[in-house]
């Protein structure tokens, strides 16, 4: 029952942060996807409240386990559209290394800033870098 209930609430965040974002976007009339809206409405959501991290795992364990099926619909319509694909081919291309490029830039430079947090609040939490005894250095704990 425990894990029916944090599925439930689990779903209840998601979908909220994925319809904020789809109202955002129609009330803006801005050109981004609501769907990405909400997906970083969702991350902030995570940094604001850390213990909604569990129930959040708990909704979408199941869809994450079974992602392939949601790339059929997208393989099946390059067959659709493989004229205009093969004519703007190189385009395509550029597009796609450049946002990659951009995306693994983004995720290398956010992923190191928060390991260096992490780091830095588990340094402060054992205490004091040097270790004296009887006023001497010891040398122990050096950084």
């Amino acid at each position: 029952m425990h894990q029916a209930i944090s599925w439930a609430v689990g779903a209840v965040y998601v979908l909220a942060c994925y319809s904020l974002g789809m109202m955002a976007v129609a009330i803006s009339g801005i050109a981004f996807p609501g769907a990405l809206i909400g997906l970083m409405l969702l991350l902030f959501l995570l940094f604001i409240i850390p213990s909604a991290e569990r129930n959040i795992a708990c909704f979408v364990t199941l869809p994450l386990r079974h992602m392939s099926l949601f790339f059929v619909p997208a393989v099946l319509g390059v067959s659709l559209y493989w004229g205009d694909i093969k004519s703007n081919a190189v385009s395509l291309v550029i597009a796609i290394v450049i946002t990659t490029v951009i995306s693994l830039g983004f995720t290398a430079v956010f992923s190191q800033k928060l390991l260096h947090k992490k780091k830095e609040k588990v340094r402060s939490s054992c205490g004091p870098s040097n270790t004296t005894v009887n006023g001497k250095h010891t040398g122990m704990n050096k950084r």
